[in-house]
Formats: C-alpha cells, sequence, structure tokens
C-alpha cells in the first residue's frame, strides 16, 4: 500500500506542478485584473461543482462495484457502462438548460460587475458549460479503473489539461475568450487519455457488449447520490462563498483563487493518492464484514496525514510570503498581491483537516450509509459560512473563518465515523500523533533560531531555502528516530492487523 501511495502522489505531484508552473504563467501575463477574476470565478465553477459532482459519482461507482450482485467482473463491466451512460445523457440535459440560463448564473457569480465585464462573463460561462461532462465522466473513468488497481493513470488525468493551458499561455494567447475554449478541451482531454486503459480493463463506454449479462440488483437511488454530491460540496462552497463576497474589490478573487488552487495542489498531492489507493481496499473490507481491516486503514490515514499536513502547517505559518513570492511575484503580479496571497494561503493551510475529513473519512460514512452526519455537517458550514461572509468587512475574517469552520467539521466527521467502525483511536495512533507533534516543535526551535540569528536569510528571496530545508531536515530526523517513518513505511502484511 505505501508503494501504491507514494506512486500515485508522485504521479499527481507531477501533474499539479505541471498546473502550478501554468497558474505561474497565466499570473504573469493577467496579473490580477478583472478579466483574471471573471475567468477563475466562472472556471472555479468546474474545479470546485463539477468536480465536486465527479467525486460523488466515482464514489457511488466504487461502492456499489464492490457490493454482491455486481462484483464479479463482467459484472463490474455491465454496471458501468451502463452507469456512465446514464450519467452522460444527464449531464447533457444539464448543460442544455444551463445554456438557457447562462446570464442569470454569470450574474450570480459575479453580483458587483456589470457592463462589458457581464457580458465577457456570460461568454466564458457559455464556453465553460462542455466542461461539465468532460470532468464529471473523467472521474469515473478513473473510478472504474481505481477499483481495478489501476492507479497511475488516474493520478496524472489533469496534464493533459494544463498542458494545453500552458501551451497557450507560452504561445503568448492573450484573450481570456481563447484561454477558457482551449481550458474546456483540456478537460474534455482528462477523459480521452483515460481511454486507453479503461478498454484495456474490459470495460466499455456507452456501446454494450454482446450477450452482456442482466445485473439482478436494485440501481442506484438518485437521494443516495444527491447526499454524496451535498457532503462533497463543502469545502468547494466555502472558496466559491469567498471569491463571491470580495468581488466588488479588484484583485481580490484572483488572490484568493491563486492562495486556494496552492493549498489544493499541495494537499490534494497526497489526500487524493491517499483515497485513490486506500478507498477500494476499505470499500472492499467494509462490505466483507471485516471491520477490524477497516480500522487499521483508518489509523495508517491518520498517522500519514498528520505527519505531512502538520509539515504544512509549519511551512505555511513560518514561509507563506517567501513561497507565494518565489511562485508568482513577477510580470503583472504586484509585491502587493504577494502579501495578500501569502496571508490567504496561510490562512487557508489551518483548514486542512477539514479538507481530510471531506475527501476521505466522510467515505466511511457513506459506505455505512450515514448520510445524516455529512448532510447536517455540510450544510451547517455552508449556512454559516454565508451569515459570517455577508457581515465580515475583511478578507482576513472572510478565509480565516473558513478554516475554523473546516477544522469544526473536522472534529465532527471524525466523532461520527464511530457510528460506522466503533472505536478506531487506540494508543498507539494517539502516541504516534504526539510524535509528531514533538517534530514540529522541534522544527519550530529551528525556525526560532534562524529568526534570531541569521534574519536577513529568512527574508532573502532565494536562501530562505536555507532555514526551510533546515526545519524539513530535522522535522523528518524527529520522525524517523521516533519510529514514524516506519509506521508510514509499513509492509503489506501489516494492513490487516485486527483491533
Amino acid at each position: 500500500m505505501a508503494l501504491s501511495y507514494f506512486l500515485v502522489a508522485g504521479g499527481i505531484f507531477f501533474a499539479k506542478f505541471i498546473g502550478l508552473f501554468r497558474d505561474i504563467i497565466f499570473a504573469s501575463k493577467f496579473g490580477a485584473s478583472v478579466e483574471s477574476d471573471i475567468y477563475f470565478q466562472i472556471f472555479g465553477i468546474v474545479t470546485l461543482i463539477f468536480t465536486g459532482i465527479g467525486v460523488a459519482l466515482q464514489t457511488m461507482l466504487i461502492k456499489n462495484l464492490n457490493k454482491e450482485g455486481i462484483n464479479s467482473k463482467s459484472g463490474q463491466e455491465v454496471y458501468t457502462r451502463k452507469f456512465i451512460t446514464t450519467v452522460s445523457l444527464v449531464l447533457l440535459g444539464v448543460i442544455a438548460v444551463l445554456y438557457l440560463f447562462a446570464g442569470q448564473f454569470a450574474r450570480f457569480l459575479l453580483p458587483e460587475i456589470s457592463g462589458e465585464s457581464l457580458d465577457l462573463a456570460v461568454k466564458i460561462t457559455y464556453l465553460m458549460l462542455p466542461s461539465l461532462w468532460g470532468a464529471v465522466v473523467a472521474y469515473l473513468l478513473s473510478g472504474a479503473l481505481q477499483n481495478r488497481q489501476v492507479f497511475f493513470i488516474s493520478s496524472i488525468i489533469s496534464l493533459p489539461y494544463n498542458a494545453v493551458v500552458l501551451v497557450a499561455l507560452f504561445l503568448n494567447v492573450k484573450d481570456i475568450c481563447v484561454i477558457s475554449s482551449i481550458t474546456t478541451f483540456g478537460w474534455i482531454m482528462q477523459v480521452l487519455i483515460q481511454l486507453p486503459w479503461f478498454y484495456k480493463n474490459g470495460y466499455r463506454l456507452f456501446l454494450p457488449k454482446k450477450n452482456e449479462e442482466t445485473l439482478k440488483v436494485k440501481s442506484t437511488a438518485s437521494a443516495e447520490i444527491l447526499w454524496i454530491f451535498i457532503s462533497n460540496m463543502m469545502f468547494q462552497l466555502c472558496f466559491l462563498i469567498d471569491k463571491t463576497f470580495v468581488s466588488g474589490e479588484t484583485g481580490m478573487i484572483t488572490s484568493i483563487n491563486y492562495a486556494s488552487n496552492l493549498f489544493i495542489q499541495i494537499a490534494g498531492v497526497f489526500v487524493v493518492a491517499m483515497s485513490t489507493v486506500v478507498f477500494p481496499s476499505i470499500s472492499k473490507d467494509y462490505e466483507k464484514g471485516d471491520i477490524p481491516a477497516v480500522r487499521s486503514h483508518l489509523r495508517y490515514i491518520i498517522t500519514v496525514m498528520c505527519a505531512i499536513f502538520f509539515a504544512m502547517l509549519l511551512t505555511a505559518t513560518c514561509f507563506s510570503e517567501q513561497v507565494i513570492r518565489l511562485i508568482y511575484e513577477r510580470g503583472e503580479f504586484t509585491a502587493e498581491a504577494t502579501k495578500t496571497t501569502a496571508l490567504v494561503f496561510a490562512i487557508y493551510c489551518f483548514g486542512v483537516f477539514g479538507y481530510v475529513a471531506q475527501e476521505q473519512f466522510n467515505k466511511i460514512l457513506y459506505l455505512g450509509s450515514k448520510y445524516i452526519y455529512t448532510v447536517i455537517g455540510t450544510i451547517a458550514v455552508v449556512l454559516l459560512k454565508l451569515l459570517v461572509d455577508f457581515f465580515a468587512d475583511s478578507i482576513v475574517v472572510i478565509t480565516a473563518s473558513t478554516s475554523i469552520l473546516l477544522m469544526l467539521y473536522a472534529i465532527f466527521i471524525a466523532f461520527s465515523i464511530k457510528k460506522v467502525v466503533g472505536n478506531y483511536l487506540n494508543k498507539e495512533v494517539l502516541l504516534n500523533v504526539l510524535k509528531i507533534l514533538g517534530a514540529g516543535v522541534c522544527a519550530l526551535i529551528v525556525f526560532a533560531l534562524f529568526k534570531m540569528f541569521a534574519p536577513t536569510l529568512l527574508d532573502h528571496k532565494l536562501l530562505f531555502f536555507v532555514p526551510l530545508f533546515s526545519c524539513g531536515a530535522v522535522y523528518v530526523a524527529v520522525l524517523f528516530f521516533t519510529g514514524i517513518v516506519k509506521v508510514i513505511i509499513r509492509k503489506e502484511k501489516n494492513e490487516n492487523e485486527k483491533a
């Protein structure tokens, strides 16, 4: 499992690195402008909402592929084809309806703009809508492949999307509508890149195989998909609400977009990789009734996520401005934009465990059909977010409320999953978390020493890597000597260790 996890993490890292490079070039070409605000807010719907639909349907697909009556090879292939065909027909109908209401849709997303800017927003909305099919179906293909233990191709599906936009920017394309068209084509390419592996593993897209068997199982309840979709929208909706409430101030949407994108690019590497590798195994173990194995998987996830994200929080707290300056500050992206984006990035990072809860722990509740916890939690967070942002008078209050609400959600879900798997926390996992915290304290001491005796290194555009790597080296060394590294790279035979 550890080998598969790091392989997938490597693939996702490479694809997201290209995506980060795309953002760097985009920032230098468009800066923090009205055009960039409109582009990011409109296409934020693809990243935040459309992919949320894709993740919900992917989760449902993997869950159902392991149920009795479907879990044979031929049964999975028939079910997957019918599932994708039905979803595609629904998506085409939704896209047609959205075209009719594109103007109202754009006004809802950008309530503070008017005139030519609004006309541009409507045009970009038209160009964006076909992305709905590409984003959702790409997730369905990837879910079917993950259930067959084909991980790597699904980890790099964002590569063609990032690559085609990057090529356009390198060719000095400055028409935001052309960039929007290319972006939509990139989303559809995420389907195309997976098709060879999809067909190689026996699946078919749309066309039935001759003499295919009839599945004697109940079709997926639409209500169940709806609950998963709602539960997967919390994190995305918080970012969307934040951008909506700062739309009246030029450049603020762009700063939030770059900060949230960087956060998701970093956190997503590890969270998506873990979900890709572990969830199919958890689903199979749960359907077999092997709850101790599910608890073992959960303890492993908690240890790995804490080790990674405590390090991320330390980096964001101590080095966020240096990181943002190095990545984005060039061309039209000014020093003032760097300060705002760095502050937002550091604040958002504290919501990372809410992100883990949504992408990882929610799925445990889905397996047990305990949707009430995730749905109520999501609705509560979103309503509170709207209330806070309505009265907030600064970007700090707006973004900080997001992280606080996400942390509260993570705590709520951590207690809720006991309803499905029982008491999964034991002395061993709690001790592991304390060891990781100890490593973080040691890294902070190193940072404080640099702050006292070599402050110029911390402010330098490149030499800040010296204290950054020093803190990182101490963090990893403490993890190694306390045995956490050994836990993370545990052998396969320990995965089914009983509770």
